[in-house]
C-alpha cells in the first residue's frame, strides 16, 4: 500500500510539473507517459530527461517510426502495425516517443507501450553513458542517442542534446515556475 502511493505520487508530481513547465504537453497526451517514465529511471537517466526525449523526438507520439524503406529514410507517424511492403530489413529502425532502436518489427511494435519504450530508451541511454568515447557526459550520451557514432565523435547533433537539455530544464523548474506564478497572481489579485 505505501509504495503504491509512493508512486502515484512520484508520478503526479511529475505530471504536475510536465503541465506547468510545457502546456502543450497534455495536448500531446503525455499525461501517460508520466507513470512509464517514473517506472523506468536508472541511477544517471531521470524521468525529466526520458519525457524531455520523447518530447523532441516525436511530441509523445507512440506510433512515431523511423525506417529504411528500399534505400530511401522515412520518418514519422506510422500508425500500421503491418510492416510497410518494402521495408528495408538490413536498415535500422528507431521506434516510439524516445525513437530507441528495434533490431526487429516486433520489438518496434512492443516500443508502442510507453512502458516498454521508456524502459528501452533509459537502457540505451546508460548503454551510451558508458561508451568509452562518452565517459558518462549526458550531452555526448544523448548526441549518441540522436546520431549515433557521428553524434559521439564529432559532438555535433544539429543542437539535438541542447533542445532535449533545454526541455529536461523547463520539466524540472515546473513546478517551482508555477509556485511562483501562483504567488504573483496571488500579489496581484483584488482582496475580497
Amino acid at each position: 500500500m505505501a509504495a503504491a502511493l509512493v508512486g502515484f505520487l512520484k508520478t503526479f508530481g511529475l505530471a504536475m510539473r510536465l503541465g506547468s513547465a510545457q502546456r502543450c504537453v497534455w495536448f500531446y497526451g503525455a499525461d501517460g507517459h508520466g507513470a512509464a517514465a517514473v517506472d523506468a529511471p536508472t541511477a544517471h537517466v531521470q524521468p525529466e530527461l526520458l519525457l524531455a526525449i520523447a518530447l523532441v523526438e516525436s511530441r509523445f507520439d507512440v506510433t512515431a517510426l523511423s525506417r529504411v524503406e528500399g534505400n530511401h529514410r522515412r520518418a514519422g507517424r506510422y500508425p500500421s502495425t503491418k510492416p510497410p511492403a518494402n521495408l528495408n530489413t538490413r536498415g535500422s529502425m528507431y521506434c516510439g516517443p524516445l525513437q530507441t532502436f528495434a533490431g526487429s518489427w516486433a520489438e518496434c511494435m512492443s516500443m508502442r507501450d510507453p512502458h516498454v519504450a521508456y524502459a528501452a530508451g533509459a537502457d540505451e541511454l546508460e548503454r551510451w553513458l558508458r561508451d568509452r568515447r562518452v565517459r558518462g557526459d549526458v550531452t555526448r550520451a544523448l548526441a549518441g542517442h540522436g546520431c549515433g557514432n557521428h553524434g559521439v565523435n564529432t559532438g555535433k547533433c544539429n543542437f539535438y542534446p541542447q533542445r532535449v537539455l533545454w526541455q529536461e530544464r523547463l520539466f524540472a523548474m515546473g513546478l517551482r515556475r508555477a509556485h511562483h506564478a501562483a504567488q504573483a497572481q496571488a500579489r496581484t489579485s483584488p482582496r475580497s
